[in-house]
């Protein structure tokens, strides 16, 4: 028996689909030009002529990019700072949602009060940028790791998931001498997995993203991220003086080192998205069910 769909229903699908198609269009047809604006010949570009294709091919803006010193060291500092933040917020996360989540813990239900009062009050961007300065981490890689590596989002997610677990499963490897962290890394954390895994590229995203950090507690170029650089690659129309002498205006245009820079931020992130997609999608229905 074929399934049977009133009007409305189909006229809703087709409202539906063309929305997507449009959608997704306006997200493709941008980046398809970028990537198109990069990699064509600079006299097309200057002309005005490239689209969705790139007119003549060639990579020197991607080899003077490569080739500059504070550009590769942006993005070195882009991915140190991508793992250690991610991995400082999601192990801090992680652990104190297993301890609130213990019954063993004396005060707990106070201090997850205390936690979640500072979701939703901080001391504000003045007071933190005081506290930074007075530790002495001003123009250091303190002061884009530590103010950030605490998400009380995070931890009342994963105190809510550990919740839901199996208590019984807990309490036979205490009786079998399992201590807390063993517990922690061997049995809860295989097991809340998924979630993590979704994390993880928020995380991720959000960190390789960062650049109003950099703009507030550091002045060293040294120091800056990926993001950052581009920021000022593209309001200056030059990365450096140091880019300016490699760059030949009759090989490479201004426009091609821009959408060059733009799509090395872009790249990385988009590689890696689909070898982790099946963790972000059952992450999130986790979250949904047991949050």
């Amino acid at each position: 028996m074929m399934n049977y769909r009133s009007p409305s229903r189909i006229v809703f699908e087709a409202c539906n689909i063309i929305f997507m198609i449009l959608f997704s269009a306006s997200i493709l047809i941008p980046f398809f030009n970028v990537l198109a604006i990069s990699v064509s010949d600079a006299k097309a570009v200057r002309e005005g002529v490239v689209g969705l294709w790139p007119v003549g091919f060639q990579l020197d803006a991607y080899k003077q990019l490569i080739s500059n010193s504070m550009f590769m060291r942006s993005l070195l500092n882009t991915v140190f700072l991508t793992v250690i933040n991610t991995s400082l917020v999601i192990l801090f996360s992680l652990s104190s949602a297993y301890a609130l989540a213990s019954k063993n813990l004396v005060g707990r239900t106070p201090i997850f009060y205390y936690f979640l009062i500072t979701m939703f009050f901080n001391g504000g961007l003045v007071p933190t940028y005081l506290l930074v300065t007075n530790l002495g981490l001003y123009n250091t890689y303190g002061a884009l790791i530590f103010p950030s590596v605490v998400s009380i989002f995070y931890i009342i997610v994963f105190k809510n998931v550990i919740g839901q677990l199996p208590k019984e499963l807990l309490e036979c490897a205490e009786i079998d001498g399992a201590g807390d962290f063993k517990i922690l890394f061997r049995i809860v954390l295989p097991l809340v997995l998924p979630m993590t895994m979704a994390f993880i590229i928020f995380s991720a995203v959000n960190y390789w993203n960062e650049w109003f950090s950099v703009m507030i507690y550091t002045r060293d170029q040294h120091l800056w991220t990926l993001q950052y650089q581009l920021r000022d690659l593209l309001i200056s129309s030059s990365l450096n003086k140091e880019l300016d002498s490699l760059r030949n205006m009759r090989e490479v245009d201004p426009r091609n080192l821009k959408m060059a820079a733009l799509m090395t931020t872009v790249l990385p992130i988009i590689a890696i998205y689909p070898f982790v997609q099946k963790y972000f999608i059952h992450g999130q229905l986790v979250g949904a069910v047991k949050g």
